[in-house]
């Protein structure tokens, strides 16, 4: 028998707006010997109706997200058939891309990366983790992998009382290399970032080669995303991170494809600093930051950082440069991310023209009806 949870009005009223998270004070607390298993999926009502689906989580405060499940299928085969769907809207993106990513593919809780002969897994759900064997399955079936990672060693795993863990479901070596662009990449898909790396720059990876040139600056260059397609296309790069096991890495994938980048083992904010205070220029600038507003209290310090990196990036720039700024904090608005910038090219007194606006990669869709979604924000821009 189907569980069934019922919300509040105001959670009612969430829904009915399009959001996909309903939070644990917006549900009616059901009988404790009807209460839905953990990870369950479940049918919820509100006042006079039945809404939809949603998963269910036992323990988290985001305790309702939307599963768009069709009425004429079982749950579980139409969970399934989310699945299929989402990978078959990546038809045509390579070897290297996102199949599924959460919440914006219906499917809360559940990422997939596949970096070429490997795939990297996170069930962060309650719902996405019961359903993984299942998942997993169906992605050997289909690609034929060498290797699949489970990457759950994320915090959030701890609101779903999910053990916090990566581990090998297939294969014996984690290390793979895929093409990116006209690269071939080594990833680690166990001790790399997120889920090997961050897959969801690589299309603004390669718009940033074609739109920047001659001696660049890649600020937290992490691993080389940018840096290694600057190269390619001929730029003169200078990769700065504070991380000199990601700037190894980083040497090694250049070795690999024949490119040649200065890497400096720095703090960003302080070599930015030091290159100003030698009267260092550069014909373009890239700014790819970690999230400096992890959360809504950090967003006054995080605008104050984000508008250190790019005044001293605009004075940096030789006339006629061009930077590459972004943000990955969801807590930071698009609208704000660009005050913040247009804050620091006032008072660095540079015309600073606006020549693109990016996202995440087409393959890391965002939600229209949950704002939150949208965390990658990014700009071209051109500077006299």
């Amino acid at each position: 028998m189907t569980a069934e949870v019922q919300i509040t009005r105001k959670g009612e009223k969430r829904w009915r707006a399009g959001h996909p998270w309903i939070f644990r004070s917006d549900v009616v607390a059901p009988e404790p010997d009807q209460a839905p298993a953990p990870g369950a999926l479940v049918r919820v009502r509100g006042g006079r109706s039945k809404l939809g689906w949603a998963a269910w989580s036992s323990t988290s405060l985001m305790a309702v997200r939307r599963v768009p499940l069709p009425d004429d299928l079982d749950p579980e085969a139409g969970w399934l058939a989310l699945v299929d769907a989402a990978i078959e809207r990546r038809t045509g993106r390579g070897t290297t891309t996102r199949l599924i990513n959460g919440d914006p593919d219906g499917l809360p809780g559940l990422v997939v990366d596949r970096y070429g002969p490997g795939i990297s897994i996170q069930a962060l759900s309650q719902t996405a983790f019961q359903r993984l064997d299942a998942v997993v399955a169906r992605l050997v079936d289909r690609f034929a992998p060498q290797v699949v990672v489970l990457r759950n060693d994320v915090k959030v795993t701890r609101h779903e009382e999910l053990a916090y863990e990566k581990r090998l479901l297939l294969g014996d070596d984690p290390q793979v290399e895929a093409p990116i662009g006209r690269l071939s990449i080594a990833f680690d898909l166990m001790e790399g970032q997120k889920t090997g790396g961050f897959l969801d720059q690589t299309d603004n990876r390669l718009a940033a080669a074609r739109f920047l040139s001659g001696d660049v600056l890649d600020c937290f260059s992490y691993d080389g995303g940018f840096s290694l397609q600057l190269a390619a296309r001929g730029a003169q790069v200078t990769a700065v991170d504070v991380s000199e096991p990601a700037l190894e890495r980083l040497r090694c994938n250049a070795e690999r494809n024949g490119l040649a980048i200065r890497t400096v083992g720095a703090n960003v904010f302080d070599q930015l600093r030091a290159f100003e205070a030698e009267g260092r220029q550069f014909d373009g600038i890239v700014l790819d930051p970690p999230a400096f507003c992890p959360n809504r209290k950090a967003v006054p310090a995080g605008r104050r950082a984000y508008k250190e990196i790019n005044l001293r990036a605009l004075k940096l720039l030789k006339p006629g440069g061009r930077l590459v700024s972004w943000t990955c904090s969801a807590h930071m608005t698009r609208p704000d991310f660009e005050a913040v910038v247009a804050e620091a090219a006032a008072d660095a007194r540079r015309w600073t023209r606006v020549v693109e606006r990016r996202s995440a990669a087409p393959d890391h869709p965002s939600l229209l009806t949950a704002p939150e979604t949208d965390y990658l924000k990014g700009l071209h821009l051109q500077v006299d």
